[in-house]
């Protein structure tokens, strides 16, 4: 099979390619191994090495999450969020304005995300709501980016299991950019697209799993090698939207993913969607295993080769 699939709604194209394609057991291999040094500064005991913490949640009187600024921070409040321009008009800059916070998700050094209960989950996903309501509402913020790196190969530096949360004065391109499309496809159809994309994909070949508030499937044109999404039924903008009962119902389907995912050993990112004040976004969840490093092709022309197809990948999430 050799097919080119666009984007649902981007101009973005993938080029799918099952001649090359491996069982999900072939990608299984030896992955480097982060290094341990000194005294984990995320195990309990030692949080006198981390920042100040902001809050935690307790359980028989020990925490099992905790949130606190990250000790290396990618953007500082102390800096001047004003943009400034080159006469040339070339060279824009301004300050790195905002905050860079860390949620450790389990006590257990060596405990996988994956392993973690549905209520823990559960328990995590209020924390990271909370947190981003808290930080969306500071001057200056243009968007809080919510994200998990599982792997070596896919940013962490640590291997005790946490996720990242840096809010800053800017809205990132990637964001802007789906914001204004699903924008565009409102204003021509009167509709959301992803709206319409999860009434189909519920009814396709892609579809992992759904319940109550919920629904995960492969996309379509997937950049990446079992590549998954977990879109809300109901069409909310972000966290702020997710009623209580639909914790659980998301924590169950992100767990049952990166269970599956476990099984590989394989390195992850995880990340939200969500709008940034004054647009329109349909919340949803990207899982991107990282498997494959791309090679002259991709960075030459944005056009990715996908040796997996999504209605393979979504087999394999399905335990078939």
């Amino acid at each position: 099979m050799h097919e080119l699939r666009k984007d649902y709604i981007f101009d973005r194209w993938v080029i799918v390619n099952t001649e090359r394609a491996k069982r999900p057991q072939d990608f299984m291999r030896q992955h480097p191994k982060i290094s341990e040094g000194n005294a984990c500064p995320f195990c309990p005991g030692s949080e006198h090495i981390t920042p100040p913490e902001i809050t935690r949640v307790e359980e028989k009187g020990r925490w099992v999450l905790r949130c606190f600024p990250n000790r290396f921070p990618a953007v500082s409040l102390e800096e001047n969020p004003a943009l400034k321009t080159s006469k040339d008009g070339f060279f824009t800059s301004c300050g790195a304005f905002g905050k860079h916070e860390v949620i450790v998700e389990t006590p257990v050094h060596g405990e996988q995300f994956s392993d973690l209960g549905v209520e823990r989950i559960a328990q995590w996903l209020r924390l990271v709501a909370g947190r981003v309501a808290e930080l969306r509402k500071m001057k200056g913020i243009g968007y809080a980016a919510v994200f998990k790196n599982h792997g070596l190969e896919a940013g962490t530096s640590l291997s005790h299991e946490h996720t990242q949360i840096i809010a800053y004065n800017k809205v990132p391109g990637n964001v802007a950019r789906e914001c204004e499309a699903i924008a565009k496809y409102r204003r021509k159809r009167g509709k959301c697209p992803y709206c319409e994309i999860v009434s189909l994909e519920r009814k396709g070949p892609r579809l992992i799993a759904e319940n109550s508030g919920f629904v995960a499937f492969t996309p379509y044109a997937s950049i990446f090698e079992f590549e998954a999404g977990i879109f809300s039924k109901r069409h909310i903008n972000g966290f702020s939207e997710i009623k209580e009962k639909e914790f659980p119902e998301l924590a169950g389907l992100l767990k049952m993913l990166l269970s599956r995912l476990g099984e590989l050993d394989a390195p992850y990112n995880v990340y939200f969607h969500e709008a940034p004040r004054g647009c329109v976004q349909h919340f949803h969840v990207k899982i991107v295993p990282r498997f494959i490093t791309w090679g002259g092709f991709e960075h030459c022309t944005g056009c990715v080769i996908n040796t997996v197809s999504p209605e393979q990948a979504a087999e394999f999430y399905r335990g078939k």
